[in-house]
């Protein structure tokens, strides 16, 4: 567990020294944090297609905050108008994300692609953080094309990562045997993404049966036209019949008169 307590030291390092002291004495805090990244990973990697939408509306909010902090130290802005901006940014593009699913596919893949490649690259050098921007972006456009495939790797991959190397280091597995992290975190994607194939595919299954049954409502529906409408037509030819055998004796009882 040590190796899980020194890895939080170096992800809290830098969020000040009252802070890092505290989360260094109360050793139950990382465990939980742990805890909540291994079971929001495994749902991501589990659910992630499902959970498109609300995946989507929430990495368009972050990124809407980045952004929004971006403008504001560009233009100098401080205090409540900084706070407007961001939050404006960060409602817009959370509320385009929800609303336009294959915007919100495309703005997922892209920031999920980042971070699994440079958790295997470690992008210090221009050259490295060019070629994961580019595989980033490769991947965010292949997911408008193929939405739900390209999704259902890249949650499935993400998911599987964060909670792969979470529990790596909550088990003191993480210092010095990187490749068991990489080996569970690979093994959950795997399992990841078959499950979220196999729902898909479950989906579109059901959905074939319900255009099926629809058809054959549709055709049951015609034939029983088509039956209604060729009695009309016998009925109408009987009374033609009946008509002209009514003429033909009428006419024979004239003639015999």
């Amino acid at each position: 567990m040590e190796m899980a307590w020194n890895m939080g030291d170096n992800i809290f390092g830098g969020m000040g020294e009252p802070t890092s002291v505290f989360l260094a004495g109360n050793p139950q805090i990382f465990t939980a944090v742990f805890a909540v990244i291994i079971a929001v990973g495994v749902v991501i990697c589990l659910f992630g297609l499902k959970l498109v939408r609300i995946l989507s509306a929430l990495i368009g909010l972050s990124a809407g905050v980045c952004i929004g902090i971006a403008v504001t130290s560009v233009f100098g802005l401080t205090g409540l108008q900084a706070l407007a901006v961001c939050l404006v940014f960060a409602v817009i593009l959370a509320v385009l994300c929800a609303a336009v699913r294959r915007f919100g596919a495309f703005v997922l893949t892209l920031i999920s692609t980042m971070g699994i490649v440079s958790s295997f690259l470690w992008p210090r050098t221009w050259i490295l953080a060019g070629v994961c921007a580019a595989v980033s972006l490769l991947m965010a456009v292949l997911s408008v094309i193929k939405t739900e495939a390209v999704v259902t790797v890249v949650t499935g991959i993400s998911g599987g990562l964060s909670a792969g190397t979470s529990i790596a280091a909550l088990i003191g597995l993480n210092d010095g045997n990187w490749w068991i992290s990489y080996a569970i975190s690979a093994a959950l994607a795997l399992i990841g993404i078959w499950v979220q194939f196999m729902m898909h595919s479950r989906k579109i299954g059901k959905r074939e049966k319900v255009y099926a049954r629809q058809v054959r409502e549709e055709v049951s529906r015609e034939s029983e036209v088509e039956r209604a409408r060729m009695i009309l037509e016998d009925d109408e030819e009987d009374e033609d019949d009946s008509e002209d055998r009514d003429e033909d004796d009428i006419t024979i009882i004239n003639e015999d008169l």
